[in-house]
């Protein structure tokens, strides 16, 4: 009985030293990273610009597997059900994790259960656009407007993610606008050149030729601060609507179970290839503001943001199957 005791706490040394041998080399092979939209986005090309640093800094191939669908829960079921050893990382966006648990009747993940929370990598301004058909020419002018014509005005957009954040605008402001709903951004661009729409509500790297060329203007951005490509757009915030400047996200998390050591080389690594100046301009050139919230904060975020859109999609009666 000695011996065999003797040779299971062997067994289990070995297998502790085994382990963290494998913490402290990781990662020795190819890393696969899962993106829940198409090759060509822009969720796709800052995935691809930032692996391609974390890449040389760990000396090993990170390979992008695109996965998209089902508002990126086929992606992240794919994710949860993956081996938490470092080798399968994930790239969510804030929907995945704080409105899809309330839009899915049956959702094939848990936000909370399945992963491991990494850090967010980058947060999605969002601007308001409008064109010629609306006469006020600052978001002021447009809430005062909407609220002299109750019901008469509209704001269009895209995804689920960009209709509750122009939701929480309007809800911010105080107004009544109708809000159109687009399967696209390009579907948006389109309602407000022809006059279908008289604002739109969407990422920014589209707009900038437009609004140069004058044929639709910009009254604000949701960002935390203004955009440096557009720095004479004022954001929310600063005019006033403080519950309305949260752009969506995108982070970073593995597998449940990732080993603490490794969970933390991630992050680590991460913030410092986010802080690299030619990162930072091509993130910048995407409509992303690379700001790194590290995982504490990152779960703060998660947990503040549920706590809104739980209430939001319940009203809106959004259900996504």
């Amino acid at each position: 009985m000695q011996s065999a005791f003797r040779l299971a706490v062997m067994a289990l040394l070995a297998l502790n030293i085994s382990t963290a041998h494998a913490e402290a080399t990781w990662p020795t092979r190819a890393v696969r990273w899962i993106v829940p939209f198409g090759a060509g986005g822009t969720a796709d090309a800052a995935a691809r610009h930032i692996t391609q640093k974390l890449s040389e800094r760990w000396g090993q191939q990170i390979v992008i597997d695109n996965r998209p669908g089902a508002n990126t829960a086929i992606a992240a079921a794919e994710a949860a059900r993956a081996k938490p050893d470092g080798y399968t990382l994930f790239q969510p966006m804030n929907s995945t994790l704080t409105v899809n648990p309330f839009a899915f009747s049956k959702l094939s993940y848990d936000p909370r259960r399945d992963f491991t929370p990494i850090g967010v990598i980058a947060s999605v301004p969002l601007i308001v656009v409008a064109n010629d058909t609306l006469p006020a020419k600052t978001l002021q002018e447009f809430v005062a407007q909407a609220k002299q014509q109750p019901g008469r005005l509209t704001m269009g957009g895209g995804d689920v993610g960009v209709q509750l954040a122009a939701e929480r605008f309007l809800r911010d402001a105080g107004v009544d606008v109708q809000y159109v709903p687009y399967k696209t951004g390009a579907d948006v661009m389109r309602g407000l050149l022809s006059g279908e729409i008289q604002t739109g509500l969407d990422g920014v790297p589209a707009y900038p030729p437009f609004l140069k060329s004058g044929k639709l203007r910009a009254l604000a951005t949701n960002s935390a601060r203004r955009i440096p490509s557009l720095p004479d757009v004022p954001t929310m915030g600063e005019l006033g609507f403080k519950n309305s400047a949260a752009p969506m996200w995108h982070a970073l998390m593995a597998p449940a179970g990732l080993p603490r050591a490794i969970q933390e080389k991630i992050a680590a690594d991460l913030q410092a290839v986010l802080a690299m100046p030619d990162l930072r301009a091509r993130m910048e050139e995407l409509g992303l503001d690379p700001t790194w919230i590290g995982t504490d904060d990152f779960v703060k975020l998660i947990a503040t943001e549920s706590a809104q859109m739980g209430p939001l999609v319940k009203e809106l009666g959004i259900k996504l199957n």
